[in-house]
């Protein structure tokens, strides 16, 4: 590519001196306006872990100027860390409107899923995921999906899907930190303990896992674990994403050093009134009608290749 521009500029110039001082111009303004955004998007990342109102800045100049789908998608996601939420939907609308593959389609429908979550909107959120992973499933997907259908309270579906997901990808902390809310809510904490122990041991980088952790110690008698479980996670950094704030880490902390084992997870439990008689009912005709559920199946798409601009790098 570089030799045939070079090999063009050098004729232009043979033909007219000014229709080459003309091609070297358009080569330049060309560079400017592909270059530029690429020099954003990378600025943007290096200075997001100090400052991330700088990087946010960044990532708008690299936009105007007219960014990549990748860098789009890096944009949007920086964007709903921080809670920009109005302008992260706005990046995600524009890019849904533009011709893509439709494996990044269903990818950044699915991203957009966990924005509706952010704001509030869960049905919206669970309706859109279970119409992305009709055709795409991967490992983000079945996180997503699982921690919803355990916010929403629905025990037929969160078991299923969890456990569904844990066949999948049984390495994922999210998944695994899935599996432990599962069981918390279930009161079943020594089989909450056994995800907890594998959640642990991938140190992973989200308060939740921690807190979560902890509980189980907790509800399991363990009080000095659970106070060590949550020092780990008062290092993880906490942004619009976490659930756990810092004041309520800070709480149960507090309750642990009392040895207060009567603290209601965050999440509730099955049994509690915030169950929906819609899920009950379902819950029943699960229990009650001596069948198997179906098992989906699900045609699955490759995850995308990791590339330079992927929001998760």
């Amino acid at each position: 590519m570089f030799i045939a521009v070079i090999y063009l500029i050098v004729q232009a110039f043979r033909f007219n001196v000014f229709i080459g001082i003309g091609a070297v111009l358009a080569v330049i303004a060309y560079g400017y306006f592909r270059w530029y955004s690429e020099f954003c998007t990378t600025r943007a990342k290096a200075v997001y872990s100090k400052d991330p109102e700088k990087a946010l800045e960044w990532f708008e100049r690299g936009f105007r100027r007219g960014m990549t789908i990748g860098q789009q998608e890096a944009y949007a996601y920086y964007l709903l860390r921080e809670g920009k939420t109005e302008r992260a939907e706005e990046i995600y609308n524009h890019l849904l409107i533009q011709r893509l593959k439709p494996e990044l389609r269903l990818k950044l429908r699915a991203d957009l899923a966990v924005l509706l979550l952010k704001t509030g909107r869960i049905d919206e959120a669970i309706e859109e995921l279970e119409e992305v992973t009709v055709n795409y499933v991967n490992t983000t997907t079945y996180g997503t999906l699982g921690y919803l259908y355990l916010l929403k309270n629905n025990r037929r579906k969160a078991e299923s899907y969890n456990r569904e997901a844990y066949d999948y990808n049984s390495s994922d902390p999210v998944i695994l930190d899935n599996c432990v809310q599962l069981y918390i809510k279930m009161g079943r904490f020594s089989e909450a303990k056994k995800y907890a122990d594998e959640l642990i041991e991938k140190k992973p980088y989200f308060v939740e896992a921690y807190y979560d952790a902890a509980y189980v110690y907790m509800k399991l008698g363990d009080f000095d674990t659970a106070l060590d479980l949550v020092e780990d996670g008062k290092k993880c950094r906490i942004t619009f994403m976490s659930t756990i704030k810092a004041d309520e880490l800070e709480t149960f902390e507090k309750s642990l050093q009392e040895k207060n084992a009567d603290i209601p997870h965050k999440l509730g439990s099955f049994s509690s009134n915030a169950q929906s008689e819609e899920t009950q009912e379902e819950d029943l005709e699960y229990y009650d009608d001596g069948e198997e559920e179906p098992v989906i199946e699900y045609e699955e798409l490759p995850d995308l290749e990791d590339d330079e601009n992927d929001p998760f790098i």
